[in-house]
């Protein structure tokens, strides 16, 4: 038997605890913290930086469906709907059930006109009786459902949003849109109505609520929506537009 030095003996054991890494505790907290910079920045639509630590992330702890969620989300405000798409699908690969991610996805294929998939995430991600924002999914199923032409389904759809989210005036103001295709005008005008409580300084829903007043033949009201637009937006295109139904009205 040979009897090495002591500090041979430690330089090998030293050598031998840098070839094993870190450990998967030490990953896991390095790409937490990468994580929580992505999102930050990604908050801050500081999409360069989101995305290089989003990455950094997902190459540290790629087994985490958040952290590929949250990339796909970056990639998807920066415009690159396929790398999007691959992140967020391997999202879902590994969490099957991870509603936000589905609803994401449905996002992005809303974005490219893919309706059917996109209902069919939405779909997806409303199986899953844990996800705490149903009113998200509903919504981007409704806004499928409209652009295939299926008002009724649409309407339905957001009908539901409205119901989980009464704050949700994003949801109201497309019910509006839905009813105005259907011709509903008293229906769309409430809905309308409903956007604008929610959210007092909604101008597209103030605009959208003076059109179809003036279908209603609600001189009024039409006037104090398009009112409301100048008041709110003077500078806008749409104050601008509002100001000449104002004319036409008066």
């Amino acid at each position: 038997m040979v009897n090495l030095p002591r500090y041979l003996i430690l330089l090998f054991v030293a050598i031998a605890l840098a070839g094993c890494g870190p450990s998967l505790a030490e990953r896991k907290d390095e790409s937490k913290v990468h994580y929580e910079l992505g999102v930050v920045h990604l908050g801050d639509n500081n999409l360069t930086e989101a995305l290089k630590e989003l990455t950094r992330a997902v190459e540290t702890y790629p087994e985490d469906p958040s952290y590929h969620n949250a990339l796909g989300l970056a990639y998807f405000y920066k415009g690159m709907n396929d790398k999007a798409v691959e992140s967020i699908k391997r999202a879902v690969k590994l969490d099957p059930d991870f509603s936000e991610a589905r609803n994401n996805l449905a996002a992005v294929y809303i974005d490219e006109g893919r309706w059917d998939d996109a209902i069919s995430q939405s779909e997806a991600a409303l199986e899953n009786i844990f996800y705490s924002t149903p009113e998200l999914a509903l919504y981007n199923m409704g806004v499928a459902w409209y652009n295939k032409g299926n008002y009724e389904k649409a309407a339905e759809s957001l009908r539901k949003a409205g119901s989980e989210q009464p704050a949700y005036a994003k949801a109201f103001r497309f019910l509006g849109m839905t009813y105005d295709r259907m011709g509903k005008y008293g229906e769309a005008a409430e809905a309308y109505r409903r956007a604008v409580r929610v959210q007092p300084g909604y101008v597209d829903a103030h605009f959208r609520l003076g059109l179809t007043l003036v279908k209603l033949d609600d001189k009024k009201g039409a006037l104090e929506a398009f009112s409301r637009v100048v008041e709110i937006a003077p500078e806008s295109e749409m104050a601008r537009s509002a100001r000449e139904y104002i004319d036409l009205i008066r």
